[in-house]
């Protein structure tokens, strides 16, 4: 039975490994220190019902976002869609909540960690997947999609995951973006 659950194992790791989609290993799925402050988060995720929406039409939304002026309001709590939009500013949590209601992709993981690993307070950001690869919408910090396959084991540390089933929690952040969500 051990054999049999070792050779699973590495067949499931070996196919993640293959087409590079995005698992939970080293995340568990639970409440997290954050999940008290989140309720706009979790309204908003759990709302979302629409279709994958086009890349160029992310982009534009992420380059929008980056337009908003940095207003950092109350910590731990997002600011709902639509007064960071009719304010046209925000916080990361903010900014990045704002994103996930305009996308309206019920697929879009909203995430809390450390942008850099020197980077002394958290962050929030989205992770996409389209056309089979993993995306980093950081509204907040930059201008376009970042390809999370691109970045290096020192930026974009992920600690939370949400999405519209519920909190993922990483013991020691994720230092893979590909650790991030396959719970599709």
């Amino acid at each position: 039975m051990k054999r049999l659950l070792l050779y699973l194992l590495v067949l499931v790791l070996t196919s993640v490994a293959a087409t590079a989609t995005p698992d939970l290993s080293g995340g568990r799925r639970g409440p997290t220190p954050y999940d008290p402050y989140l309720r706009p988060v979790f309204t908003v995720l759990s709302q979302l019902k629409g279709t994958q929406p086009s890349y160029r039409k992310v982009a534009a939304l992420v380059k929008q976002g980056r337009g908003f002026d940095y207003v950092f309001d109350t910590p731990y709590v997002a600011t709902m869609p639509a007064v960071t939009a009719s304010r046209h500013a925000g916080d990361c949590k903010a900014k990045s909540l704002w994103l996930a209601s305009e996308m309206n992709d019920p697929s879009v993981r909203f995430v809390i960690g450390k942008a850099r690993s020197t980077s002394k307070i958290s962050h929030a950001w989205l992770m996409w997947q389209c056309h089979g690869r993993w995306w980093i919408l950081d509204p907040t910090n930059a201008s376009t999609p970042i390809a999370a396959n691109q970045v290096g084991p020192e930026a974009y540390l992920i600690s939370y995951v949400y999405d519209q089933t519920g909190s993922y929690c990483y013991t020691q952040p994720a230092r893979n973006r590909r650790s991030v969500a396959g719970h599709n």
